[in-house]
């Protein structure tokens, strides 16, 4: 068994088993991987079952990369790599045609992607069971402004599942798909390593070029907020992330209010 994620991933020699989240998925999945293509990274490859299938029984193959996930402490010296390879595999992925059963999956990612777009009444997912989480998402949610960038393919969980190995492009493994600006991924990363990785916040000075970033940090900490109350809604976990998140939550909108005083006084 292989560590992280949700705990159901096993290597085997060359291979990697993981379950598919559906036949249709699993398949779209392999296919995407099968073909892309790119300078600046590596993906794993999928392998197909004796029958030709890329699902087998519920489950997908990969080929097993080789590479370390990076530490987010501090302020990471992995930072210009994750970048570089982040805006490489998203080139490469910017014509990839989404299917439109994508965004009707309902999992804990898409609801929070939803919500964080505007796309879903949050309402329902922040009464008392959300415990004080629901108050950072609603300020959150108060702060957002219409964020004009074109939306694509993306990998939207990329902290952990970048691997770099020496003499190597860094590897990008796990897909996990949405459909949003190509900069979401790094914003996702940067309040993935505040909130969980000891990061420091000069870690968004990395960021500084990226187009609309302040409204995209807003929008990936709503995605992971509402993920953890779906997914932790009336238990102590959710206490947790909430005390967590407490900080972030306040840098950015610490960061929002002092974009709208800028531009008010201008």
């Amino acid at each position: 068994r292989l560590p992280g994620g949700q705990g159901t991933t096993w290597r085997a020699g060359k291979v990697v088993l993981k379950p598919a989240d559906s036949v249709r998925a699993g398949r779209w999945f392999a296919e995407v991987y099968d073909g892309l293509e790119g300078p600046g990274f590596r993906v794993p490859r999928p392998v197909r079952a004796v029958s030709g299938e890329w699902v087998a029984q519920g489950w997908t193959c990969w080929q097993w990369v080789p590479g370390t996930a990076a530490d987010w402490s501090g302020v990471s010296p992995r930072w210009p790599e994750l970048i570089t390879v982040s805006r490489a595999l998203h080139a490469a992925l910017a014509d990839v045609a989404v299917p439109p059963w994508q965004g009707t999956e309902e999992n804990p990612w898409v609801i929070g992607d939803q919500v964080a777009w505007g796309e879903r009444d949050p309402d329902a997912l922040l009464g008392p069971a959300a415990g004080p989480l629901a108050g950072q998402v609603r300020l959150l949610l108060a702060a957002l402004r219409p964020v004009h960038l074109p939306h694509q393919l993306i990998h939207a969980d990329l902290a952990g599942n970048v691997l770099f190995a020496d003499g190597m492009p860094p590897a990008v493994i796990d897909f996990s798909p949405l459909e949003r600006p190509a900069g979401l991924p790094l914003a996702v990363v940067a309040v993935d390593a505040l909130q969980w990785g000891q990061a420091r916040r000069e870690v968004l000075g990395q960021l500084a070029d990226e187009p609309e970033l302040d409204q995209l940090l807003a929008r990936a900490l709503i995605y992971r907020h509402i993920t953890e109350i779906v997914r932790r809604a009336g238990t102590p976990g959710i206490d947790l992330v909430a005390r967590a998140g407490q900080p972030v939550t306040d840098l950015i909108l610490g960061r929002l209010a002092r974009r709208r005083g800028n531009e008010s006084a201008h």
